[in-house]
């Protein structure tokens, strides 16, 4: 990972900037020792209220037929992703090269060998403002995947107009990520820029997504201003508001987010906010947080995402795409939700690929 070290060893740069406040990479490592199955095996009282147990057709070949009809006929859909591509087909900036492998062709290999039918592309960092490798890959894949865009509060550009320009119907663009740590130092995410893309994003019907790496806490009271005054603006939250845990401080912060109708909740890149010991598939210290979305927010308003390409060097993408089936206690409608519904209900008339 030397481009990493590149980064952060020269914080004088602008590139050193973006990489300490917004790259959010981590060390990648081998995965097939950490992709081994959960056993399940929870005793019960026999005082205990008997109750059916709904797993997945990975991990329990003998489910009932209901449960496999329901698996069958679900459309999966990926909620957060990133592609890029080749060092030979892009010539990247210094210390921008992508630490792994992420063509848009690799990604649609994956999906179809693990049974996912399309997703949401975000904007890759190392990409920056430069979205052309994206507008192919979905006017090559048309009906495969929705796009979403980085918002550029730059101050020496015209954010705003750029951003018109990429937004459908003018654009390929349906969806725009607000990271914080791409604001000039000082400035908020409520400042003039910030409320002016906002406001258009809602006025479009383009959902923004927060991606608050450095703690929800730091950006909280920001996205709460922008919700409450442009409450039309529907909101995706990243990866669980990178809350690692229910203990995590911030939980409860993403949890009160439910006040506001118009949030939805990415339950994505569970090996990026695992807690415990050992961090390894199925992540179960994720489970309970999806349970208390659930119980907070609907599964309506959750989906589930990868994070490929760095999925793949953990526990690879299709374990990736069970996880939320190995959560026990949620019912087949919940786990459909999740697993593609509530996306399609987000982005209607955007999935419609057969392949």
């Amino acid at each position: 990972m030397l481009f990493l070290q590149h980064f952060l060893s020269s914080p004088s740069s602008s590139s050193s900037l973006i990489a300490g406040r917004v790259f959010g990479f981590k060390t990648l490592t081998a995965s097939s020792k950490f992709c081994s199955r959960r056993k399940s095996s929870r005793s019960k009282s026999s005082k205990s209220k008997s109750k059916t147990i709904i797993v997945s057709m990975a991990s329990n070949p003998s489910s009932s037929s209901s449960s496999s009809s329901s698996s069958k006929s679900r459309k999966v859909l990926d909620a957060h992703l990133h592609v890029w591509p080749t060092p030979g087909e892009y010539s990247y900036q210094e210390g921008k090269v992508p630490p792994v492998p992420g063509s848009v062709e690799e990604l649609v290999e994956v999906q179809a060998k693990s049974g996912v039918a399309g997703a949401m592309i975000v904007q890759p960092i190392n990409l920056l403002f430069d979205h052309e490798y994206l507008e192919k890959a979905v006017n090559r894949y048309p009906g495969k995947f929705v796009l979403c865009a980085l918002a550029n509060p730059s101050p020496n550009v015209n954010g705003e107009k750029e951003l018109e320009k990429l937004l459908h119907p003018a654009g390929a663009f349906k969806a725009v990520r607000f990271n914080p740590g791409l604001w000039p130092e000082k400035e908020k995410m409520t400042n003039d820029v910030g409320k002016r893309m906002f406001r258009m994003c809602g006025d479009k019907d383009a959902v923004v997504g927060f991606m608050c790496f450095h703690g929800l806490d730091k950006s909280y009271e920001e996205m709460c201003e922008l919700m409450t005054e442009f409450p039309k603006t529907r909101v995706l939250i990243d990866h669980f508001g990178f809350a690692r845990g229910i203990s995590d401080p911030n939980w409860q912060k993403v949890l009160s987010l439910a006040k506001f109708p118009q949030v939805s909740v990415k339950v994505s890149a569970q090996f990026r906010v695992a807690a415990g010991e050992k961090i390894e598939w199925p992540y179960e210290s994720t489970f309970e947080q999806v349970k208390d979305l659930v119980k907070h927010f609907g599964a309506e308003r959750l989906v589930w995402g990868s994070d490929f390409p760095f999925v793949v060097n953990e526990c690879g993408y299709e374990k990736a795409s069970q996880i939320v089936n190995e959560i026990e206690d949620l019912t087949e409608e919940e786990r459909d939700l999740i697993l593609g519904g509530s996306l399609e209900k987000m982005f209607p008339k955007s999935f419609y690929s057969s392949s």
